[in-house]
């Protein structure tokens, strides 16, 4: 029983592991990323709106550096996602940032030819809707990561109250089977050694 309880204990201990190794390594790394590629990405649309009003190119500077950034971000979610669902929408995400990263460089280049209103207007118009579209992917992303957080964590709750109680379970049935043994040993064994002395000792 010893050896059962040691065994029974040493798989849940593995099982409760494996879903926290998980949560470590690739849930949370994966939604970190995602949000921090929401966020640069963020940061770009500002720096795009600052441009725009201002015409500073060090807007532009700055919204070069984000895209880096937030490219890292990408790749590193990449790296830890690890269902096809997160696959699939981390690549919708990071075409649709592609698309309206592209168009926010093709305002860019509008404004700086002379052409600001035009560049203003593509701004307001098909360009928004390119970055809603895109950030709604990134939070469906972010979304999936939360889910399977959550997810692995209800799993590793409900493995540890039920290894407590299996543990009790496997505790008590060794208790069981030792008073079981104790009584028999007593019955068979103590009692008629008792009764032998009794009956050999001398009056």
């Amino acid at each position: 029983m010893l050896v059962a309880s040691a065994v029974v204990a040493i798989v849940l201990i593995v099982g409760l592991r494996n879903d926290q190794t998980r949560i470590n390594d690739h849930d949370v790394p994966y939604t970190d990323a995602v949000a921090q590629a929401a966020l640069d990405a963020k940061g770009i649309a500002n720096d795009q709106r600052g441009y725009l009003l201002t015409g500073d190119r060090a807007f532009i500077t700055e919204a070069d550096q984000r895209a880096r950034q937030a490219r890292r971000a990408f790749d590193n979610a990449g790296a830890a996602a690890i269902s096809p669902d997160q696959r699939a929408a981390l690549s919708t995400a990071r075409s649709g940032f592609e698309r309206w990263l592209t168009a926010v460089q093709a305002e860019f280049a509008t404004f700086q030819a002379g052409e600001r209103q035009q560049a203003i207007l593509a701004s307001l118009g098909p360009d928004r809707e390119t970055r809603k579209g895109y950030e709604q992917s990134l939070a469906d992303a972010e979304a999936l990561g939360d889910r399977s957080i959550e997810s692995a964590s209800n799993s590793i709750a409900t493995a540890s109250r039920r290894s407590v109680w299996i543990l009790i379970a496997v505790l008590a049935v060794a208790l069981s089977l030792g008073a079981a043994v104790a009584r028999w040993l007593v019955r068979s064994v103590a009692l008629p050694v008792f009764r032998l002395a009794s009956l050999l000792m001398p009056d």
